[in-house]
Parts: structure tokens; C-alpha cells; sequence
């Protein structure tokens, strides 16, 4: 039994005393992919957050800037670039004088080329992507002695998850031994065994077609999980798992997928088990994505072209549902420690659309104010994230919940009151 006392009011955030650094004046800020869902929520935030910069969405047709203007009328003092996503002077000739480039166009998945990084590190541009597949991100990290020598610092995977949950971790592992000594407080020793990444999406968030075809991609991708130090080859939409996600959220069931925090969480924090798993809502989607990955061919899945064409003939279906279920968004980060005690950190927010946009603009602004080193890195190094609590509040603008550091029985829903103030769980 578990007992705790709860104080009524809301307490304050770990970084409401951050001190925001400030970043060139007016900087120049081409979004690549600009004009997508992700693309138009980082414009859209990094105006919220630097409103004099200058910002530029870059896509292959006018018709794409018209339709971004409609659904974000704050975005009408934003410029439009015509670009291909993969010819390299294309992107050199859009990025040229440019103080930053954001890499939104997705999905990443059996993408051929780090076209707009090599034309980044070419241009001597500070780089950001929303990258979210593994072989992707590797390719990016392959750059790194290149983006050293031409003095360019660049960051993959820096989205909401993977990006925002990488560094929670980190965070969560840098912090832990620092917590307060508390009943209440989860007190773990400073060597990790195992990190769980869980997070789930209430139909597709708001994000379009191309957060279903990456789900589709990711459904064709065997899972790379490690155990104990051993790397382990998984089913794709298996394994499941119910995870509390608090009262806002409430239990969900979360699913293996092939998601790069994996590989770079093995790489970067040397932590022995390792894995991440997505679900979402209405339930019979997971059951949906479970029978695709099994009867579906792993080669049809792989085909972007055949995934892409079933994305657009299912999005106003998949829109309809959206309506219905909402779009939130939420993330529950989970390190376990050798003597068994537990870190969590949880982050909810209403709005996925929103949040994977302030997300990225938080990186972004991290790599503006000149925080990340010269190279490619992953967002839980200290070298792309040196200030954590700075990405961590730009990021967290209008969560409903954000916990770090907390007993998994702090997270939990459905306490019991026992009166007092005094709940058990």
C-alpha cells in the first residue's frame, strides 16, 4: 500500500525560472515542408516565440502555401519557396542565406537520401529534422565528421517523440539522484537497467495523411528492441502493452513499433533494455494496424508509393473519426533502476497538432540561440541539447500535464481518498 498527501492547488514547473536566451535578431527560418501539418505548427510557433523572425515555407507548389494561409491565417506574413524535396540544389538555392533549416517534409521511411542536410552542411545552414525512422537517422549521423568540419551544427530527430521524449530521458537520468528527499519522491541510483517509451495519439492527431502513411511504413519495419544488453528482432504492432497515462488519458494499450529513440537511447545512455511502443484511439485502429502486419505483405508495406495512395483514399474516412476522438497527445518515459525503483515523466497535451509544432519549435530555437556544437546529433546528447530544462519548457507550452521525475503511483489515475488530503493508491 501506498500512501501519499496531496496539497490542492497547482505547483509550480521545475522550469518556470529558466531564463530564455535570446537569438539573432530577425532570423531567417526556411521550414522545408512548410506547408504540411507539422510544417505550419512550427511556423506558427516560432512566430509565437520569435515574432520578428522571418520565416519562409518551402514546398512544391503555390497551391499548398494558399492552403496553409487558410488553416493558420497567422501564418499571413510568412513568404513561400518553390522546392523538390530531392534535388540538392533545389534546396541549396532555398536555404542559402538562411540563419536556420527545418526538415518537416515527411514520412522519413525508405527515404534514399539526406538531401536537405548535405545541402545544409553544403550551405553552412544550422539543420533540424523531424526524422522519426531509424535507418533515416542513421544516414543523417553518417554526416557528422562533415557537419564538424564545416562548423554546422544539426539535429535528427528532433520532433515531439522521438525529439521532446529523448530528452525527458535525459533529463530524467541526468536529474534523478537530485530529487528532492521526499516520501513521495522516486529515489533511484544513477545506473539505469531499462527505459520504456509509451506514447499514444487519439486518432491521427490532426496531422494528415502522412502521420498514416508513416504508421502504415512502420507496420512493414521489423522491431529492434534490446534486452539486457542483447538486440532483439520483434513482429511489427505486437507485444502489447496497457499503460496508465493518468487521468487525463486514462489506460491504453501500446504496440512495438520500429521508432529511432531505440537505437539512439541504446547508443547514447548505454542503458541494457530498451523499447517504444504507440497507440491510439478509437482501440479497433490497433486491431486494424495488427491484422496489416500480418497479412500484408512486408514488401507492399514498404512501398511508399502503394502506402501513400492508401493514405489519401482513407484520410476522409480517418478525418471523420478524428472529430470524434480528438487529437490529444501523450507521452509516459519510464526508467528503471538496478534496485527496482522507477522514474517516470509524463506529458499530455490536447492538441497533437499543436504540440509537435511547439516541439520542434523549441529545437529550433534551441539551435538558434546557438546551444548545439557542430555535427549531426540525436536530441538526448549533450551536445545538440546542452540546456534541457530550456527545450523542456519552450516545449511544454500548454501541456494539460507535465511530470518529470515522479513515482509511477504519482502518475497513475483513479486515486483513492482516504480524506484529508491523504490518497492511496
Amino acid at each position: 500500500m501506498r500512501v501519499c498527501c496531496s496539497v490542492s492547488g497547482k505547483s509550480a514547473s521545475p522550469f518556470d525560472a529558466v531564463v530564455v536566451p535570446s537569438v539573432p535578431r530577425r532570423p531567417k527560418i526556411v521550414l522545408v515542408g512548410g506547408t504540411g501539418r507539422v510544417g505550419s505548427s512550427t511556423a506558427s510557433n516560432l512566430l509565437r516565440t520569435i515574432p520578428e523572425a522571418e520565416i519562409v515555407l518551402g514546398s512544391r507548389t503555390r497551391d499548398t502555401f494558399e492552403n496553409a494561409l487558410l488553416r493558420r491565417p497567422e501564418l499571413s506574413s510568412t513568404k513561400h519557396i518553390q522546392l523538390e524535396i530531392d534535388d540538392q540544389q533545389s534546396i541549396e538555392r532555398a536555404i542559402r542565406d538562411a540563419d536556420l533549416v527545418v526538415h518537416t517534409a515527411g514520412p522519413f521511411q525508405r527515404k534514399m537520401s539526406c538531401s536537405v542536410l548535405d545541402a545544409a552542411i553544403t550551405c553552412k545552414v544550422p539543420y533540424l529534422d523531424v526524422c522519426d525512422d531509424t535507418l533515416y537517422s542513421r544516414d543523417a549521423r553518417s554526416r557528422m565528421e562533415k557537419a564538424k568540419t564545416a562548423g554546422v551544427p544539426a539535429i535528427t530527430t528532433g520532433g515531439i517523440y522521438p525529439g521532446v521524449s529523448n530528452v525527458m530521458a535525459a533529463y530524467m537520468l541526468e536529474t534523478a539522484d537530485d530529487s528532492p528527499q521526499e516520501e513521495s519522491a522516486a529515489m533511484p541510483p544513477s545506473k539505469p537497467d531499462r527505459i520504456l517509451y509509451s506514447y499514444f495519439t487519439a486518432g491521427t492527431g490532426g496531422a494528415g495523411p502522412t502521420i498514416l502513411e508513416t504508421t502504415f511504413l512502420l507496420a512493414g519495419e521489423p522491431v529492434v528492441a534490446f534486452k539486457e544488453g542483447v538486440p532483439v528482432t520483434l513482429e511489427p504492432v505486437s507485444n502489447r502493452r496497457v499503460v496508465d497515462f493518468g487521468r487525463a488519458v486514462g489506460k491504453r494499450g501500446v504496440y512495438l513499433y520500429s521508432l529511432p529513440e531505440v537505437a539512439s537511447g541504446r547508443e547514447v545512455f548505454n542503458v541494457p533494455s530498451i523499447s517504444a511502443r504507440f497507440g491510439t484511439a478509437p482501440e479497433p485502429w490497433n486491431w486494424g494496424m495488427v491484422v496489416l502486419a500480418r497479412l500484408v505483405p512486408r514488401s507492399t508495406l514498404q512501398n511508399r508509393a502503394i502506402v501513400s495512395a492508401i493514405a489519401k483514399v482513407l484520410d476522409p474516412f480517418i478525418r471523420l473519426v478524428d472529430g470524434i476522438v480528438g487529437e490529444q497527445v501523450a507521452m509516459l518515459v519510464e526508467v528503471e533502476f538496478s534496485d527496482k525503483k522507477i522514474a517516470a515523466g509524463l506529458f499530455v497535451h490536447d492538441k497533437l497538432s499543436e504540440s509537435v509544432g511547439a516541439s520542434t519549435a523549441a529545437f529550433a530555437y534551441c539551435l538558434l540561440a546557438g546551444e548545439t556544437k557542430p555535427g549531426v546529433w540525436y536530441p538526448e546528447q549533450e551536445e545538440a541539447i546542452p540546456n534541457r530544462p530550456l527545450l523542456l519548457k519552450l516545449a511544454s507550452h500548454g501541456t494539460k500535464q507535465f511530470l518529470l521525475n515522479k513515482s509511477p503511483w504519482e502518475i497513475e489515475s483513479d486515486p483513492v481518498q482516504l480524506g484529508f488530503g491523504i490518497y492511496i493508491q
